[in-house]
């Protein structure tokens, strides 16, 4: 027992000198944190701890943690506004690709519109196109630009809409081209019967060309044939009043 009674007083011994010279140390060597503010800035190399220069420091970062909670609050709330701005943005492009396949049925089954842009402070358009507006209630409008037109001055409509009219129209081409081949069929018919018919009528002119030939020929002919006869019959009273006035035999026909 006394072989450990004086070991472990030799132990507090040096222990006790220990902290005696810590203490020493930290007392002799203590900052000087309650020393008054240094004026203009510290020496390069040098860190000074003191309390008034802490407590600056703390009411600075005081200040920008207000000042980053009040942005924090104002971003927030920004933020807020954005996202329910995308919300709305987001649904009413969701419309819109809607109007795209089957149209506006509000608005005469037109489903595409030019873009209306946003102005700026200064009135003028930006990139970002604008698709509603809010009134002081809150609540949407939507805005629609002209709508686009077709080749054929019509407003374009959906793209099914486009394409039940496209199917519709394929039919009716197949439609009109079968019934195109049928009228070219009768009409290869009709123009046989047409080259006979021309050729019946060029033999019949010619046959009428010939009658009509004869027929002059033969009423010329007939012309001759009375003026002689009626030669004939004059020179015959000539000859019969010359004879009775010569006391011929006398008027006989």
């Amino acid at each position: 027992m006394t072989f450990i009674g004086k070991t472990l007083a030799f132990l507090n011994l040096i222990i006790g000198l220990g902290i005696v010279s810590w203490s020493a140390s930290v007392y002799f060597q203590r900052p000087s944190w309650f020393d008054a503010p240094l004026e203009g800035e510290p020496d390069r190399g040098s860190s000074p701890k003191l309390f008034s220069q802490m407590k600056k420091e703390t009411e600075a970062l005081t200040r920008a943690a207000n000042l980053a909670s009040g942005m924090w609050g104002t971003n927030l709330k920004a933020l807020e506004q954005l996202e329910d701005r995308r919300d709305r943005r987001k649904a009413e492009f969701e419309q819109r690709l809607v109007w795209t396949r089957t149209g506006n049925d509000k608005d005469d089954g037109k489903a595409f519109y030019k873009p209306v842009y946003e102005k700026d402070s200064t009135g003028k358009d930006t990139s970002v196109m604008k698709l509603y507006d809010l009134d002081a209630a809150g609540a949407q409008t939507q805005v629609l630009g002209e709508a686009v037109l077709g080749p054929d001055g019509i407003p374009l409509k959906g793209s099914e809409t486009l394409l039940t009219n496209f199917s519709g129209d394929v039919k009716k081409v197949i439609e009109l081209s079968d019934l195109i081949a049928e009228h070219r069929k009768k009409y290869a018919e009709l123009s046989t019967e047409i080259l006979k018919d021309e050729d019946r009528l060029l033999r019949m002119i010619k046959i009428r060309d010939s009658v009509q030939g004869e027929l002059f020929y033969l009423s010329s002919f007939e012309v001759n044939v009375y003026e002689t006869r009626e030669t004939v019959l004059r020179r015959q009273r000539q000859l019969v009043n010359r004879l009775t006035e010569l006391g011929g035999i006398g008027n006989k026909k």
